[in-house]
């Protein structure tokens, strides 16, 4: 190696310490280390249309480039903007919107108008499929429900995904706030929703506009005042930061409601409470039936939302309780999750891994399909896949390779060693769930403590009998 050389790798190596951190993260590939595992590749890939350069042009997918030039069409009738003037937006900005894809992802594209046209045209069919992709009503999109259903899919791939910018600038919305709705709208129908299915419709129709962010960035929602009986319409300020795009904004959805404060972070004194005698290096991770052993409860958590799991006690330590948020399990849901952990584990983005935790801690519960139908029988999983023992596969297949947040639920898990370790709580909680869990238990329970008294007093009376007068 020549001294000249070798002098360029040490200022090389000078330089790299140098490197700016990047501010937001960049749309990139899937980690090679993801995308290689053995029957994981297929979950990253659109199998419709392609969304951004990544899969921009491959022969599977020319189908979708017809639809999507029809879609951007029907979007520009629809929303009266003119095609031209919404390119120039693009093309203008080209620079700037480069810098939010990572270096390898545009490489394919040195030609700058090749780039705006393509991201003129993918961000305004999918600004079009964010209005107007309602599964109930597929003739909006002039296609077969069936593929409708693909365009779901691939739209919150991770290599599918278009910077915010790109749709702000073609939305025509003078404010974020419509635009986000209209994100949180099309994402009320994904099976991972914090919306009930039942209130999807009433949500479309009435609270969307309820919640909706006016352009200072405050919401007014309408709240019940329970002593009084009133409503009272309260202003709240929820300024959030923007999503990066469409799949960085189902993650926010299905964590946080900006509105409450998740269970688990809230501050009451019980949960905030530890046993300093207790080593949280020997907490262990339990499945359903070892939970149910040990006389544990699964209850609902009807705000659907993943980071609301808690465990509690109640009537006066008598019932032991874990609280889980419900989830419905689908052909779809292997490949959301497997996104939205890929998006975790980009090297640029800075989060607490709250998926990967709520993954981890649901495979955690769940080693056998009996782990399943237990599930399914306090109504936390709705099965829509198949048997119980392929959604036990199925969470025990994503968590692979997995590093979880090991303060996420952390207190959950101590609370349930501690359970453990108190016997006489477990046993408490057995005798509960075994003679109080229902009416006819109890009844049973009474039925056999009276006939035990009843035969005490007849012993008695035999054993002491009475003098006669």
């Amino acid at each position: 190696m020549t001294e000249t050389h070798l002098s360029q790798k040490f200022t090389q190596l000078q330089k790299a310490k140098e490197t700016p951190k990047n501010t937001f993260p960049k749309i990139q590939r899937v980690a090679h280390y993801l995308r290689g595992r053995k029957h994981f590749a297929h979950h990253y890939s659109p199998r419709l249309v392609s969304i951004g350069p990544i899969h921009h042009g491959k022969p599977n997918l020319e189908l979708g480039e017809k639809y999507k030039l029809m879609w951007a069409a029907k979007y520009l009738e629809r929303t009266k903007q003119d095609a031209q003037t919404l390119y120039q937006k693009i093309a203008s900005n080209i620079e700037q919107l480069k810098q939010r894809f990572a270096e390898d992802v545009i490489r394919d594209f040195p030609d700058d108008e090749k780039l705006s046209w393509m991201l003129f045209v993918d961000g305004c069919s999918l600004l079009q499929i964010l209005d107007k992709g309602n599964l109930n009503d597929p003739h909006e999109m002039n296609v077969k429900v069936d593929q409708l259903v693909l365009v779901w899919q691939d739209v919150l791939l991770l290599e599918n995904q278009l910077p915010y910018k790109v749709l702000k600038d073609l939305s025509g919305h003078q404010n974020d706030a419509t635009l986000v709705n209209s994100m949180n709208n099309f994402l009320n129908y994904h099976h991972l929703s914090p919306v009930r299915p039942e209130q999807r419709q009433e949500n479309h129709d009435d609270k969307d506009e309820e919640r909706a962010l006016d352009e200072d960035g405050y919401t007014s929602v309408v709240v019940d005042n329970e002593d009084t009986q009133q409503h009272e319409e309260h202003r709240i300020e929820i300024r959030k930061e923007l999503p990066f795009h469409l799949l960085d904004q189902l993650r926010r959805y299905v964590l946080d409601d900006p509105l409450e404060e998740p269970r688990h972070q809230k501050g009451d004194k019980e949960n905030s409470e530890r046993d300093e005698n207790t080593n949280d290096d020997m907490t262990t991770y339990r499945n359903i039936g070892e939970l149910r052993t040990a006389g544990i409860k699964l209850k609902v958590e009807k705000s659907r939302r993943l980071r609301d799991i808690s465990f509690s006690y109640r009537w006066m330590c008598l019932c032991a309780e874990l609280t889980l948020p419900e989830i419905t399990v689908d052909d779809t849901t292997a490949p959301t999750f497997h996104n939205l952990i890929a998006y975790e584990m980009c090297p640029d983005f800075e989060n607490s891994f709250d998926i990967c935790s709520f993954v981890a801690f649901m495979d955690s519960l769940i080693d056998h399909p009996e782990d399943v139908k237990e599930l399914r029988s306090a109504k936390v999983l709705q099965n829509a896949l198949g048997s119980d023992e392929e959604v036990a596969k199925l969470f025990n297949t994503i968590s692979t390779d997995l590093v979880p947040n090991t303060e996420s639920y952390s207190k959950v898990r101590w609370k349930i060693e501690k359970h453990y370790r108190k016997k006489y709580r477990a046993w408490i909680a057995q005798g509960y769930h075994t003679y109080f869990s229902n009416p006819w238990a109890i009844i049973a329970f009474l039925a056999a403590l009276f006939a035990i008294v009843l035969t005490f007093i007849q012993t008695w009376f035999a054993i002491n009998p009475r003098d006669p007068c």
